[in-house]
């Protein structure tokens, strides 16, 4: 899916505003100093590390889709980070980074509980004792339980194409959903559209502290978004997990 979406993926992303909303927070979890080494797993087309390694962190940054990261490379002109191509539990092993972060609502890419825990221990494995773990994506206990399948709309401009993002998923009862994003590009009165689909594997707040737990973690905290409001099954629209490897 995101090999095909990333020549659009920085149109579908309101870049200026997301880091202006989220820096800040994520500087209050952790990333405040610099000189830190950060790991950031399923970096996208690599906003997040680029700003954080402009601030003066080492910055290593990882993505499974290929198209993704040479998109990254790209607009890295000083090569200030160490891109690299590779799934959740190719972070770096080496027990080094002082934060590791997983954004974006990535993490539930992974297929089965199996391998949220497999991608748990691997982040365990790259973070130096009392490292930071951040972990970010949309509320999806609450998609499934609430049966919300569709989100709004985004329509953006290229040019003269206008673009419009649809997203919606199929829930898949009792911890999967697919997620839909159907792509409609108009260029001089023509429509034309794409239709790319991933699968994702829900796991409730508990059970993700508890595999957490159980990767090497402590001071697990299940939070309802970046800025560290609890977490509410039904009113958050993050889940939110904070960790410190033990």
């Amino acid at each position: 899916m995101y090999d095909d979406l990333a020549h659009l993926y920085d149109l579908f992303i309101d870049w200026p505003a997301r880091l202006k909303n989220e820096l800040p927070l994520l500087d209050r979890l952790g990333l405040g100093e610099p000189g830190s080494n950060v790991v950031d797993v399923a970096c996208g087309t690599g906003h997040h590390a680029l700003a954080w390694a402009e601030r003066g962190h080492r910055v290593v940054a990882l993505d499974a889709a290929r198209e993704m990261i040479e998109q990254a490379k790209a607009s890295d002109a000083a090569g200030l980070v160490d891109w690299r191509i590779g799934t959740f539990t190719d972070a770096p092993a080496d027990g080094k980074a002082d934060v590791l972060v997983c954004l974006g609502t990535s993490l539930p890419h992974a297929a089965t509980t199996e391998e949220y825990r497999a991608a748990l221990a691997a982040f365990a494995r790259s973070l130096r004792p009392g490292g930071r773990l951040i972990v970010h994506s949309r509320n999806l206990p609450k998609t499934l339980a609430a049966g919300e399948r569709f989100l709004p709309p985004l329509a953006r401009k290229r040019g003269n194409e206008t673009v419009l993002f649809w997203r919606f998923y199929d829930l898949l009862p009792p911890d999967q959903v697919d997620f839909h994003l159907v792509i409609l590009r108009e260029d001089a009165g023509k429509w034309t559209h794409t239709v790319l689909t991933s699968r994702l594997c829900v796991v409730s707040a508990r059970v993700l502290g508890e595999m957490a737990r159980a990767a090497g973690f402590q001071s697990v905290r299940l939070c309802g978004h970046l800025d560290g409001r609890p977490y509410d099954l039904m009113g958050s629209p993050d889940l939110v997990l904070l960790a410190e490897r033990g």
